[in-house]
């Protein structure tokens, strides 16, 4: 924030510089499943029967090569990223697996930068949903704003309903196949097209 006064009062000596932050994503394996939660770290069973934390996974797979300023995120080819948390607000560190995952707002057509986005749960948490990496993705402030929000346990969801106001729904995100997508009123899934949507980890596992 220093940086921003010093513009606002003056001082500063230009346009604050963006922050970058390098995340490499490793793929789960068949052979590795994610089964519980210990703390904040997620523990994987092997198909050997054996288990491992999630970051001694990580580390067995990156062989310490790569140094200590690196953020590395785990992810499931259909669930999505992997870890569990119960919280209501995402972590920095939940921020980060899912701004990895989305590099822009995942929404048809739209390219806001998911640094620009707000986390959003795909499963509202008024209705349950949970605040784990599968269950969040980056969103536009707008986007989120006209996302139905309805409870997904309601089969006639997106069937001609109201919003508030009596405008109708646009429709919700959703998680299929591991991927975040615009699931509209008639239950057509709809991909962002954007070509910087397709650099994101689950399209490059």
């Amino acid at each position: 924030m220093e940086p921003f006064w010093d513009l606002v009062e003056g001082g500063g000596t230009g346009l604050i510089k963006p922050e970058y932050r390098t995340v490499i994503a490793i793929g789960l394996d068949d052979f590795a499943k994610a089964s519980c939660v210990k703390g904040e770290d997620v523990i994987i069973g092997l198909s050997d029967g054996t288990t491992m934390t999630g970051a001694e996974f990580i580390n067995t797979a990156m062989q310490g090569a790569l140094g200590d300023k690196l953020y590395v995120g785990l992810f499931h080819p259909t669930a999505g990223s992997v870890n569990l948390y119960a919280t209501r607000f995402a972590s920095d560190k939940l921020r980060t697996l899912a701004m990895a995952e989305n590099l822009v707002c995942p929404w048809p057509n739209c390219n806001g930068p998911a640094d620009r986005c707000q986390v959003h749960h795909i499963d509202a948490h008024k209705h349950g949903g949970h605040t784990k990496p599968s269950n969040l993705t980056m969103l536009g402030k707008y986007h989120n704003g006209v996302n139905d929000d309805g409870d997904p346990g309601n089969p006639g969801l997106q069937k001609r309903k109201k919003r508030g106001k009596g405008k109708p729904s646009r429709g919700r995100m959703r998680r299929h196949r591991g991927k975040v997508r615009l699931q509209t009123p008639g239950g057509k899934l709809v991909s962002n097209t954007d070509h910087v949507s397709s650099m994101g980890a689950m399209d490059l596992i």
